[in-house]
């Protein structure tokens, strides 16, 4: 299929399948602002507040781009923050929390991610915008979640990749246990927090009524965890660390080639097991009872490898490629974000979004992962700058006069 067939029927004016979905984020730092990034992504009105003055912890950690504003130069909060407008307020005062309740009026969502208890004591908890807007859907977003005996406790990406078992299965063998490079606790909570804020939006378009959405970064991470668990537990079996490997497919690993670059292979089936072994010149393992059959090649890892990796080492990456690509084999190239921002299936797939930022000029992202044919999501807007749409909001949602605005501001609430 080409791209032109698949988008056919797209509405061109569209913003995607949330628009005039109206969301209200309280939130820093990671797996909250990743929950409002794929509404917004997706069409809705994600109005993110920042703390007056400082803003979210993430304008503050690098890397860092060129910008002519030190508050909008981190490559993390100018990337998971494109599609949302931007407004400031201290809520932890009375009159930003008066504030915070007459936006809350005119939402369908509030996100907020800060460690349970705290909005409840800033009156701004789901009990206390519930009076006020009935139908309300809250998506609190958490370290361990809103009850449990570490619900108390704060919590960041790395302890949810830790305690829910995922760096206990990455890295080495003979190693330490590993964090994944990137932030996969708080992308998949995200993930979750979206997720779950549509399927209380979708029960309040039949019944009328909003929920509590409740996610956390132990729990998504432990949602993802496989079989992990029912080893435990029926079998006393732990799974560990197995660098590249697996304990079930052989061939599956990564393959240095002589030009030093890396291809991820893995053979399941036996149909491509047969493939395979033409391509290394080794017809006589199709059927040696050593390698015929996934038990037997899994059992025979090393040997397995050995014939991959020589093979490999005789070839570049590109030239690899290409033979197992004409075989129809499951195989990579292990990319670095050099190669990816360049490579031509991503560039088409909309992968690598552009964006002008009136702070740090064009910019390059990654787009969205979800494609509608008829609502399609897209990047529209860059991340805002520190209170760039104050006027807007205030004045525009809430009717407050200009002078009015000038108060708030000098007294420090916006």
């Amino acid at each position: 299929m080409r791209k032109e067939e698949f988008y056919q029927e797209a509405l061109r004016e569209s913003k995607g399948p949330l628009e005039g979905v109206r969301v209200l984020e309280a939130t820093t730092a990671g797996a909250g602002p990743w929950a409002g990034t794929l509404l917004a992504d997706q069409g809705a009105e994600v109005i993110k507040i920042d703390q007056a003055g400082t803003g979210d912890i993430l304008r503050q950690l690098p890397p860092f781009v060129k910008s002519s504003s030190t508050l909008d130069s981190s490559a993390l909060y100018l990337t998971i923050n494109r599609n949302k407008k931007g407004i400031t307020l201290n809520f932890r005062e009375p009159e930003g929390q008066e504030l915070f309740k007459e936006l809350a009026k005119k939402m369908d969502i509030i996100i907020e991610n800060f460690k349970p208890g705290t909005m409840d004591k800033w009156h701004l908890g789901y009990k206390d915008i519930k009076k006020i807007k009935p139908d309300i859907i809250y998506t609190s977003v958490s370290g361990y979640g809103q009850y449990g005996p570490y619900s108390y406790k704060p919590g960041y990406d790395p302890v949810g990749q830790a305690m829910g078992g995922l760096m206990s299965v990455t890295g080495d063998p003979n190693g330490p246990p590993m964090r994944c490079g990137i932030a996969v606790a708080d992308n998949m909570t995200g993930w979750l927090g979206a997720y779950g804020s549509i399927l209380a939006l979708f029960y309040r378009e039949k019944t009328g009524k909003g929920q509590h959405v409740d996610v956390n970064l132990l729990d998504s991470v432990l949602y993802a965890s496989q079989s992990g668990i029912m080893l435990a537990a029926l079998n006393d079996f732990t799974l560990h660390r197995l660098g590249n490997r697996s304990l079930g497919v052989v061939p599956f690993n990564t393959y240095r080639c002589i030009d030093g670059n890396y291809i991820f292979l893995l053979v399941a089936g036996d149909t491509h097991w047969k493939r395979l072994c033409q391509i290394l010149g080794r017809e006589d393992l199709i059927n040696d009872p050593r390698c015929n059959s996934i038990p037997a090649r899994s059992q025979h890892f090393e040997l397995v490898d050995g014939l991959v990796s020589q093979w490999m080492q005789g070839k570049t990456a590109e030239e690899a490629m290409v033979i197992l690509d004409e075989a129809q084999l499951v195989a990579g190239p292990i990319y670095n974000f050099k190669q990816i921002i360049r490579d031509p299936h991503i560039l088409e797939r909309d992968m690598v979004a552009e964006i002008e930022h009136p702070a740090a000029g064009p910019l390059k992202l990654y787009g969205v992962g979800l494609k509608l044919s008829l609502t399609p999501g897209r990047v529209r807007m860059p991340a805002p700058m520190l209170g760039q749409h104050n006027e807007e909001i205030y004045s525009g949602l809430l009717g407050l006069r200009a002078e009015k605005i000038a108060q708030l501001k000098e007294k420090g609430i916006i």
